[in-house]
């Protein structure tokens, strides 16, 4: 695992951690308050998914975001550290949709409880418990993209910095790695959105184990062995590989039009939440394929030569970085030339 050396990079790592840290605390603290109130036989309905899930989405974006960072900073990728932005952008959004899902729902359910009068316990309403932990998700998670934007501004600086030393300036080069970067972001980003969709329509909306279930559930697997194979065939130029992955995306793309075709006419619990998801998702997809067709395109004009070369360069993009921060500057002038940067 990959340990950051330098002061930006510690504090990418701490705002990331600390916000899962807390994210996680208050969104368990919710489950418990919410498993003391309702009965067992709230499972009747498509609402008692709502907090696991909201547990389940929100946890795995902190951790997998604090995964990609630690990906972002080991290769040196900025356009992966801007992405994690945009993730945790949408995390947020994400929390304030929770809020309002929640405050509805848990109203409704103390009010009228669906027509099932042993959903909950009618003897308190759980709504002030767990509105402070709500907003205080929102606000950590608001906070945690404030901080983010700022130092991830300051790492690409850095990272732009010891990247042109190591390729010299190169624009060929440059422009070739620079779509298969944006390639691998697109593809790791959207194995979030996409399998925090699938969780939440199964779930909520197709609820009833069944044949929808299961094969929905295994385009999951199904997408994290299309990312592998995806970065390996594009990785080595295999254009018939591509292909299939293009056919596979092209799948998945008209996949996520039906589902949202078949939401907006649906009266379900966490609608714009699925919306959000799906949405995204689909926006990154379409790119995959642009960005798969752009690395494909450059396939025998020296893409290949440009991937290799800079994974046997991350090993010096490293070193300078560490040396630019540990070094004094008047033994390495060149390291703090501000007029070289890109």
């Amino acid at each position: 695992m990959y340990r950051p050396t330098t002061k930006n990079e510690w504090f990418l790592c701490g705002v990331l951690l600390t916000q899962a840290v807390l994210t996680t605390a208050l969104e368990i603290y919710i489950l418990v308050e919410w498993q003391a109130w309702v009965t067992p036989k709230i499972v009747q309905v498509p609402v008692s998914m709502i907090i696991p899930i909201n547990l389940g989405i929100l946890v795995f974006a902190c951790l997998y975001e604090f995964i990609l960072a630690l990906d972002a900073m080991h290769h040196k990728n900025n356009i992966l550290l801007f992405g994690i932005c945009i993730s945790n952008t949408c995390a947020f959004v994400y929390s304030v949709m929770q809020y309002q899902v929640m405050e509805e729902n848990t109203m409704r359910l103390f009010d009228q409880r669906y027509g099932y009068p042993t959903l909950v316990d009618t003897t308190r309403s759980v709504w002030p418990l767990i509105k402070p932990a709500e907003i205080l998700v929102a606000i950590f998670t608001g906070l945690g993209s404030l901080l983010l934007w700022p130092i991830v501004y300051f790492l690409h600086k850095e990272y732009s910095w010891a990247i042109y030393k190591v390729v010299h300036g190169n624009p060929k080069l440059r422009m070739l790695y620079l779509v298969y970067e944006v390639f691998l972001v697109l593809i790791k980003l959207n194995l979030y959105f996409l399998i925090g969709f699938i969780v939440q329509y199964v779930l909520i909306y197709v609820h009833v184990y069944g044949l929808e279930y299961i094969l929905t559930m295994l385009l999951i697997p199904t997408a994290f062995f299309s990312m592998l194979i995806g970065v390996y065939f594009i990785q080595h130029e295999l254009k018939f590989g591509v292909i299939g992955i293009l056919v596979y995306y092209f799948g998945m793309t008209a996949y996520l039009i039906s589902r949202i075709i078949v939401l907006s006419g649906a009266n379900t619990v966490g609608k714009y939440m699925m919306y959000l998801f799906a949405s995204v998702s689909l926006a990154l997809t379409l790119a995959t394929v642009i960005c798969a067709i752009v690395c494909t395109l450059n396939f025998d004009r020296g893409f290949k030569r440009s991937t290799n070369r800079k994974k046997s360069c991350c090993t010096g993009i490293i070193l300078l970085t560490v040396c630019r921060y540990s070094l004094q500057s008047d033994a390495l002038p060149f390291m703090s030339s501000p007029t070289s940067r890109i």
